[in-house]
This record gives structure tokens, sequence and C-alpha cells, in this order.
């Protein structure tokens, strides 16, 4: 497996990869990856690679700033160690209206790791689901010693991918405010739209979006926006990946 690791250099690469060295050790049906840049308010969602994972899921556990919001993820950010689900078994503190949707789209059950790279100021987030019997410790074994395999691998492409870096390494200097504006502007949102979204005035909007124009190296709002758009496009037409 670690052979075949080393050898991967596309995004589909990469999934039938998972398909076939992990599944056979590790059974499952669905693995969703998660990846960002780490900055100073924690880390930001910059894509997601899709194995076999259901859509209309994906966008349910989307928030509105556009990243990951999972009661499993927050678990994991709270002991940074591998997490377990099972829908018919729930966490007393699990919302009702994500339980729902998890039941809903036949999740069934959830087994979770992530890594923190500080030395690369990237974490990755790994989540299987659909897997048969209970879960239990070897699971939870099986996740560490994986998900630091997975990780490089990932790391790798991200560092292969450079046009699609170029953007969400800019995008690591904005503040998490300022990331929120970005994608809203992407989305085509005026000043006073999106004002109206965090209840401030439209000129304290018009002093961030210039400061986003500064940092990303842009002279107005339509380079702005065919910048983030463009990006977008290319992700998801080349890799199946969604900028967060």
């Amino acid at each position: 497996m670690l052979s075949e690791a080393a050898s991967i250099q596309t995004i589909d690469e990469f999934k039938q990869w998972t398909r076939d060295a992990i599944r056979p050790i590790f059974p499952h049906e669905t693995l969703g990856c998660g990846y960002g840049r780490i900055h100073a308010g924690g880390v930001g969602v910059d894509g997601i690679i899709a194995v076999d994972y259901p859509i209309a899921h994906l966008k349910g556990i989307c928030n509105k700033a556009g990243g990951l919001d999972t009661p499993i993820l927050r678990r994991w950010l709270v002991t940074r160690e591998p997490q377990l689900f099972e829908a018919d078994m729930p966490w007393p503190d699990i919302p009702a209206e994500w339980l729902e949707q998890f039941r809903k789209n036949d999740m069934r059950n959830a087994a979770a790791h992530a890594i923190y790279d500080t030395e690369r100021c990237i974490g990755t987030y790994h989540s299987f689901h659909r897997i048969p019997g209970r879960l239990g410790d070897k699971h939870i074994e099986a996740l560490k010693l994986l998900a630091p395999i997975i990780h490089e691998v990932i790391c790798r492409l991200i560092g292969d991918l450079k046009e699609v870096n170029q953007l969400n390494m800019l995008r690591s200097t904005l503040s998490p405010r300022e990331q929120q504006l970005l994608q809203l502007v992407g989305q085509g949102k005026t000043n006073q739209d999106i004002a109206e979204v965090f209840s401030v005035k439209e000129g304290t909007i018009k002093h961030y979006v210039a400061n986003i124009f500064k940092k990303l190296g842009v002279e107005n709002r339509a380079q702005l926006v065919r910048l983030c758009l463009e990006h977008e496009m290319r992700l998801q037409a080349e890799y199946g990946l969604k900028v967060r």
C-alpha cells in the first residue's frame, strides 16, 4: 500500500487507490477527505475529495461560510483523537436536524480522524462511512495508521497543483471575516447585501473589500469575482474539488 501511495499523481488515482488498497483492510463504502491551510483563526477548508460520497450529504454539512461543520469534526477538534459514531447509537449532544440528515443519506456510521500538520500548516480530515458491523478499538487503531498515510498523499497532491494552490495561499493571508466576505463577493453579492448579512454599515464592508483587493492583488470587484469563479471552475472541472 505504501509503494502504491508514493506513485499517486492525480486526484483520480488517489480515489482509486483508496478503493483498491484501503477498502480491503478498512472496509467502507464512502470516504470524504477535506483539507485546508492552518491560519490564525483555525483551519480553512480549501478542498474536499469525495470518494463515492453522497453529494447531498456533503452539501448539507457545509456551513454558510463554506467550511465543514459536523459534530464529529467538532469532537475531533476538542479531543484530537479518532472518532467513532453510529446513527443507531447517537451521542447525547447530537443536533436532531444533523442526525436526521445523516440517517436520510444512509451514512449509517462514521470513523473519522484528522491530521493537524503545523510544520506544513496544512490540516486534513478523513471520514469513512457505511462501515460493516459495529465500530470499536480495531477501527481506532486502523485510523491511527491510515490517517498519516492519507495525509502525506494529499499534501503531495496539493504541492503538485501549483495553480490551484496560488489562490489558496493568498486566501490564507485573509482573516476569517475576510474569507467569509470573499465567498459572498464571489457569489455576486453587493456591499449592501453583505452589510445586511453581517449587520454592519455598508462603509465597513467597503473597507474590508478594499483590503481584500490589496491582499489578492486585484484592482476592482469584477477582477475579484472573476478570480474566484475561474479558480472554482478549474477545481471542479479538473480535480472534482470545491473551494470553501
